[in-house]
């Protein structure tokens, strides 16, 4: 996978990690919920960049695209599933952690790209 896309898996990883770590030393059943919430946005970002990036690099315009929208579906219906079995089987979770956390580690995909365009102008600015 490109450097670019592991940065932003990466960032998910360890935002998931670093929010339900700091969690745990407050209340264990926050914690959970947000690790919970983490892994249903990273697992299924996996599953697509994976889709993406380990095959067809010469394929047609048409599957390529083709194969995007499919990789989006299945991420898609993953992360609902992902949601449907955290509601159904775990009576005590919190909603509240998990949809923050889901959205602080969705917003990676945004987030990390900035910082990674900033930081590569200003090493160009410094060569010159």
């Amino acid at each position: 996978m490109p450097l670019p896309v592991n940065r932003i898996l990466a960032a998910q990883w360890l935002a998931t990690l670093c929010i339900a770590g700091s969690l745990f030393v407050v209340r264990h059943e926050l914690a959970l919920s947000a690790l919970l919430g983490g892994l249903i946005c990273a697992l299924p970002n996996v599953y697509f960049a994976r889709q993406l990036f380990t095959r067809r690099r010469n394929a047609e315009p048409y599957s390529l695209l083709r194969s995007i929208y499919v990789a989006e579906f299945i991420k898609m219906a993953l992360a609902i599933a992902l949601f449907a079995i955290v509601f159904i089987n775990y009576r005590e979770v919190q909603p509240l952690a998990l949809f923050i956390t889901y959205f602080i580690v969705q917003s990676c995909m945004w987030v990390v790209p900035l910082f990674v365009i900033k930081k590569t102008k200003h090493s160009l600015k410094q060569t010159l």
